[in-house]
């Protein structure tokens, strides 16, 4: 008999294909999966006895943001703690490569606060080389990458707001061809953000038969998540049927200011599949974001520099221009400024704001009050105060269209966060961070244990061989004996999300530290223990997935 690595023995088995779970023991040897067997048979130079606690595929969570942070800190630790084996990033159009050196700076700005980060050296020019620079160091978890539509735009053309000249699409599609080429699995756009939202729908088009012929995948953070929704689906759908490439619609909960709830999102997506087209959905369970105020100007000004932005909002005959046309919405911005459109300031609460401290954990509405000033500028003076560095807590989702969403069989389950950790820059106490720690043990205490929305099963397959199959990553997401080992072991009874701090929101945020779930007791990736009775094991044995040349099966090209 063969000799086993590991045995994962007398657990309850979930493969991820939404089956009922069985009891029995699983077997690993050189980082796969060797053996699926009855409870306590198998034998291994360690033997791990489960007891009843659940055996899973590990976690792929298909959107997030981890591009940078995984730099940072290549332990991931927020993300392996919590059962994420695999994250897909370059989402909303926001990959970090390609790099054009005339537009570095722009690409700099475009992500902040970490871009200054020694672990960011900015070394690479091409998608090839910033895979490289990822997995040079060690991960903890493994990546799988689209090519940001926003990236392409911006090395070509930076932020103009208009449409490219032949040669500059042109430049776009040399471009994404080689991010095709190094094995990214398709193109991502966030049509509500600069400069993504200054393309026209054909602009989308013609980049998606590039990633046609790669047999990738289009996934879009939608233009429009309100008042404009239905429009804003039925775009994406229309792109991918031109184009002939599957589509995926990012986190798809409609925003405060939708006419509809998510059954008539759905109902388009239906309709789609009916017709024979590839249309999915994923979505996050926070009904709440916290992004930087700057995020909701008009998006021809909010990538400016500070300065900039300043002169503007003390001109008051511009301050009046930009509050109408925020209030205007013509270019659809992206979900919270509806509670600016709206005039929904009382669910606004401020998170970040080192240049007026006394505004931390206060609402717009009440600030306004305390100064005496309509909310509209007291809003725009935080920015004047503070630039790009104040933020906030932007209450903007109707938890009932979570359910909707997660009920639906073509929506899977995502995070929309990034790698975090409690410690160094990414550990700063006034960082948004309950996705980034709690999206799936909240699904699975919330949505699975105390409300029964979704059977363990269902939950379970949405988290894995769901993701797995929209990304063509057949040799993960289910346990089969030859697929890889990512594999988490965890006790539903125990299972808590420490994160996520439910309405209202209080000040000093006690429930929005950086907290590792409870119950996730072990975690491997590709066969090795990266969390082990709950705590890091210090490993990094995760990969760099990249999509083969135009093949319909993907691998790790080593």
């Amino acid at each position: 008999m063969e000799t086993l690595d590991i045995v994962l023995a007398r657990g309850r088995i979930v493969d991820g294909c939404g089956n009922p779970w069985f009891r029995g023991d699983v077997g690993i040897r050189e980082g796969r999966i060797a053996r699926i067997a009855p409870p306590g048979t198998l034998k291994g130079r360690r033997v791990i006895d489960v007891g009843d606690r659940l055996v899973t595929p590990g976690f792929i969570d298909i959107h997030t943001h981890s591009d940078l942070s995984l730099l940072v800190n290549r332990r991931a630790e927020s993300a392996v703690r919590q059962g994420a084996t695999t994250h897909v990033i370059g989402n909303c159009g926001m990959s970090p490569a390609p790099i054009n050196d005339e537009h570095l700076a722009e690409m700099q700005n475009y992500w902040g606060r970490i871009s200054e980060q020694p672990e960011v050296t900015w070394a690479w020019r091409t998608f090839g080389q910033y895979l490289a620079a990822l997995e040079s160091g060690g991960l903890a978890i493994n990546v799988a990458s689209l090519a940001g539509h926003a990236a392409l735009r911006m090395a070509v053309m930076g932020l103009d707001a208009r449409a490219p000249t032949p040669a500059e699409l042109a430049g776009m599609e040399t471009l994404l061809t080689e991010a095709l080429e190094a094995g990214a699995f398709g193109l991502s756009t966030g049509l509500v953000y600069p400069p993504g939202c200054f393309a026209a729908t054909a602009e989308i088009i013609a980049l998606c038969h590039v990633v046609a012929r790669y047999h990738g995948l289009y996934a879009s953070h939608i233009r429009g998540e309100r008042e404009t929704i239905l429009d804003a689906v039925a775009e994406a759908i229309h792109i991918g049927q031109e184009a002939g490439v599957p589509v995926q619609i990012s986190h798809n909960a409609p925003k405060f200011g939708a006419p509809c709830d998510a059954t008539a999102n759905l109902r388009l997506v239906e309709e789609a599949r009916a017709r024979g087209q590839d249309v999915t959905v994923d979505n996050d369970l926070h009904t709440d974001l916290g992004p930087p105020l700057t995020g909701g100007l008009p998006q021809e000004i909010q990538e400016r520099p500070v300065a900039k932005i300043v002169a503007l909002l003390r001109d008051p005959e511009a301050r009046r221009r930009i509050r109408e046309e925020i209030i205007l919405d013509r270019r659809p911005a992206f979900g919270p400024v509806g509670l600016l459109k709206h005039g929904q300031w009382q669910r606004i609460t401020i998170l970040r704001a080192p240049h007026s401290p006394q505004a931390v954990g206060q609402t717009v509405a009440a600030l306004a009050g305390e100064r005496g000033q309509d909310p509209f500028d007291t809003y725009l003076d935080l920015i004047v105060e503070n630039g790009h560095d104040v933020e906030a807590i932007f209450d903007y989702i109707d938890e009932t269209n979570i359910r909707i969403l997660l009920r639906h069989p073509a929506v899977m389950v995502c995070s929309d966060g990034q790698a975090s950790a409690p410690y160094g820059f990414l550990g700063d106490p006034q960082t948004y961070c309950p996705c980034s720690y709690g999206e799936f043990p909240g699904l699975l205490e919330r949505y699975v244990r105390d409300q029964a929305v979704l059977t363990l099963e269902e939950a379970v397959r949405k988290m894995t061989s769901f993701p797995a199959q929209r990304l063509g990553l057949l040799d993960r997401g289910v346990l089969r004996p030859g697929t890889w080992a990512d594999v988490v072991v965890l006790d539903l009874a125990r299972v808590h999300d420490r994160a996520t701090n439910l309405y209202p929101h209080t000040y000093p945020f006690e429930n929005y530290p950086h907290r590792y779930p409870e119950g996730i007791d072990y975690v491997l990736v590709n066969g090795i223990l990266v969390v082990e009775e709950g705590e890091h094991t210090g490993a990094l044995p995760g990969q760099v997935l990249r999509k083969p040349v135009k093949s319909g099966c993907c691998s790790v090209i080593l």
